[in-house]
């Protein structure tokens, strides 16, 4: 029953090496492109929650300073210096796409060679989501479930295996405990 609730855990228990094949693409995404507005919801959420980053993570270093908050360095530095990192560890890795390694149709088209691992976009949410959370607390876990419907789209859409998110959302998790409330 939780495979078809959360249907990449079932790939993330198989015994082999591959953590996903286009038998289990094809079987998670056939929903969705049985119903032409799923996949546009897949495409508009994709495209929303980029679109939501670029714009909630500059709105809270302007209120941070109109507020003359002395968070606003750590909101700055933590995610900056984190973002690097997974950036160069990513370009190093650069694990191969699944629309690159699998025989698939993504729904996302990307013509992006390599890079998936971890997800910069799954990355990028939470660890924004962290800095919030850390500053206001309803935003922050608001933009946490945000992170995990990015997640869900990024592998449904084909650009992502499962590892690749959730190991990105671990990273920046990871990153906004040690930041923003360890150091």
């Amino acid at each position: 029953m939780w495979q078809d609730i959360w249907p990449f855990a079932q790939a993330h228990h198989k015994n082999t090496k591959e953590e996903m094949n286009a038998q289990d693409y094809e079987r998670w995404s056939a929903p969705l492109r049985a119903h032409p507005q799923a996949t546009s919801c897949i495409l508009a959420t994709n495209k929303a929650l980029t679109y939501l980053g670029y714009a909630i993570h500059p709105l809270l270093i302007a209120l941070l300073a109109l507020q003359g908050d002395p968070f606003l360095a750590q909101a700055v530095i933590v995610p900056a210096i984190s973002f690097v990192a997974v950036s160069l560890f990513r370009k190093i890795r650069n694990k191969p796409r699944p629309y690159e390694t699998l025989d698939i149709d993504p729904i996302i088209k990307k013509e992006t060679k390599g890079k998936s691992f971890p997800s910069r976009h799954a990355f990028s949410i939470t660890m924004i989501a962290m800095t919030w959370l850390a500053w206001c607390a309803p935003v922050g876990v608001t933009l946490l479930l945000a992170s995990v419907t990015m997640a869900a789209v990024r592998v449904l859409g084909g650009v992502h295996y499962p590892s690749d998110v959730v190991t990105g959302m671990a990273i920046a998790v990871i990153c906004g405990i040690l930041g923003f409330w360890v150091l």
